[in-house]
């Protein structure tokens, strides 16, 4: 049998922030990140949510949506790169707050490609290991956390949300056909947070230097994302046996309008064939690509026998895509 997605799931939180609140924090305004971004507004968690959290309620959706209860799923995948701790994995939290049986339950780091990185993941699990027959996948971030709202070059960018599927097996011809991930650690440098690990143990110093926030090169993710996302999302396809002129939904990481225009564009895929949420959303990174499926499938963009493609890039830098007919 093939592995495919059986329910989807999304949590955002409600206190929406407007580009016009954002020129009250930074040096920025709504022009500019508008014609930039293509970002109008964002979602906040509450002060006292954390990944977590977002992350068990897009989790709890995803069940629902199944008809099923916690103690039917076998195994947990998390994918987040704003974490509760910095050990232990917050899927161990997560699986805790969900009600889930003592199955496994561990992390996926790739930042904004996190969740593509976990669902080729589980799809392997599954495939390899006969006990694990449903698993659920979820990317969860709360960014409003580790940001610099002195840094005008990357506060303005992200949002705070979840997403998640449930995979189970469905007929053969459907499911995962295919995907294709890549990491350049040469590029380490291009995004991240600086201090809190074993590099820049946390110290006087680095909280005086603000290194323990998220920094991001603006410039050199789009240089790579515009590169890597179609040479990814073509690799993925050849794996599959298909081509571009197969997709029906292209569904990749909500960064920047405008990086998602231009990708579109260099594989010549027309734009009604690729969603938007980070108009509304902003960039949440590892949950970008469920909430934005999630969004997809609620409002009938998704029938039976499509082909879907899941892509994205993050930090480290990495790159990745998965391929699914939608059953």
């Amino acid at each position: 049998m093939a592995i495919g997605i059986r329910s989807t799931g999304s949590y955002l939180p409600d206190r929406i922030v407007t580009n016009h609140e954002m020129e009250q924090l930074v040096d920025t305004s709504d022009a500019w990140i508008v014609s930039r971004t293509g970002i109008r507004e964002r979602r906040r968690a509450s002060d006292d949510a954390v990944s977590s959290d977002l992350g068990t309620a897009a989790g709890r959706r995803a069940l629902e949506a199944a008809g099923i209860g916690p103690e039917q799923v076998d195994g947990l995948i998390v994918a987040t790169s704003s974490p509760d701790y910095i050990q232990p994995a917050t899927a161990c939290a997560l699986q805790t707050k969900l009600g889930l049986g003592p199955v496994p339950a561990f992390d996926v780091s790739a930042v904004c490609t996190g969740f593509v990185y976990a669902l080729a993941t589980a799809t392997g699990l599954m495939n390899t290991f006969s006990q694990y027959r449903r698993l659920l996948v979820v990317g969860c971030e709360t960014y409003s956390k580790i940001l610099d709202y002195q840094d005008r070059t990357s506060s303005v960018f992200f949002g705070d949300g979840a997403g998640a599927v449930l995979l189970e097996h469905v007929p053969e011809g459907y499911g995962v056909l295919g995907a294709h991930l890549l990491a350049d650690g040469t590029q380490l440098d291009v995004v991240g947070i600086p201090a809190g690990g074993t590099a820049e143990p946390a110290s006087a110093l680095t909280l005086e230097g603000r290194r323990h926030h998220f920094r991001m090169d603006g410039p050199r993710v789009w240089d790579f994302a515009t590169h890597a996302l179609p040479s990814v999302i073509k690799e993925a396809l050849a794996s599959a046996d298909l081509s571009v002129g197969d997709i029906d939904l292209l569904i990749t990481h909500q960064a920047n309008a405008r990086m998602i225009e231009a990708v579109g564009q260099a594989l010549g895929i027309p734009q009604h064939k690729v969603p938007l949420t980070v108009d509304r959303y902003g960039n949440t990174a590892a949950a970008s690509v469920p909430i934005t499926l999630d969004e997809a499938l609620a409002e009938g963009r998704l029938r039976r026998g499509d082909t879907v493609v899941l892509a994205s890039v993050g930090g480290g830098m990495t790159a990745g895509a998965v391929i699914l007919r939608w059953y």
